[in-house]
C-alpha cells in the first residue's frame, strides 16, 4: 500500500514539475498548470516506469558490449586468437601494453606460491567494472609465459526500483549484468 501511495505521489509531483517547466520556460506562459494535464502526466509516468525497456537505450551499454567482445570465449567465438594483439587490445583499457605492464602502480600481483598472475582493475564511466587477470606458468611474467587470461566485466543498469527489507526499510536498487548476457545471445 505504501509503495502504491509513494508511486502516485512521486509521479504526480514529477508530472507537475515537468509541465511547469514546459509552461514557464519553453512557452514563457504565466498560466497555472492544468490539474487534468498533471493527472494525465502522472498516469503516463507510471506507465513509462513499468514499461520494459531495452538495454540498447543506455549509452553505457554499448561500451559494456564493446568490452565484453574482449572476453576470451566471445573473442575466440568471433574468430579471434589469443595472441599479443589481443593482450594489447585489452591492456589498452588500462593504459599499458604487454611490454610495459609491470610498470603499472595499481597492478595487483598474486602472492600465492603456486599461481602467478597480474590483476588489472578499472571502472569505466562509473557503471562498468572491468577486471583483467593474466595467469603465468611460473614466476617469469613474460608474454611467452602466459598460461591463460580471465576477463570479468560487470555493468550496472542503474534503473532504480523500490525494494523493501521485511517492511522495516525502503531503498532503491538496480540490476547488474555481466558478459554471460552476450554468451546467452550467441547460443540462441
Amino acid at each position: 500500500m505504501t509503495y502504491i501511495l509513494l508511486l502516485i505521489i512521486i509521479s504526480t509531483i514529477l508530472s507537475y514539475l515537468i509541465l511547469k517547466f514546459i509552461y514557464r520556460i519553453i512557452f514563457k506562459s504565466k498560466k497555472s498548470v492544468s490539474k487534468f494535464l498533471v493527472f494525465l502526466g502522472s498516469i503516463g509516468l507510471i506507465i513509462f516506469y513499468y514499461t520494459p525497456y531495452s538495454y540498447y537505450l543506455e549509452p553505457s551499454f554499448y561500451k559494456f558490449k564493446e568490452i565484453c567482445k574482449l572476453d576470451p570465449e566471445i573473442y575466440q567465438a568471433n574468430g579471434g586468437k589469443l595472441d599479443e594483439e589481443y593482450y594489447n587490445k585489452v591492456l589498452r583499457y588500462f593504459d599499458t601494453d604487454l611490454d610495459n605492464m609491470s610498470k603499472i602502480k595499481t597492478l595487483r600481483i598474486s602472492d600465492d606460491k603456486k599461481h602467478f598472475s597480474y590483476w588489472f582493475e578499472k571502472w569505466v564511466e562509473d557503471r562498468i567494472s572491468f577486471d583483467f587477470v593474466i595467469w603465468f606458468k611460473n614466476e617469469n611474467a613474460t608474454k611467452d609465459n602466459i598460461k591463460k587470461v580471465s576477463v570479468y566485466v560487470w555493468w550496472r543498469d542503474l534503473r532504480p526500483f523500490p525494494s523493501s527489507n521485511e517492511g522495516t526499510g525502503f531503498y532503491l536498487s538496480g540490476d547488474r549484468e555481466n558478459c554471460d548476457y552476450f554468451k546467452k545471445e550467441s547460443n540462441e
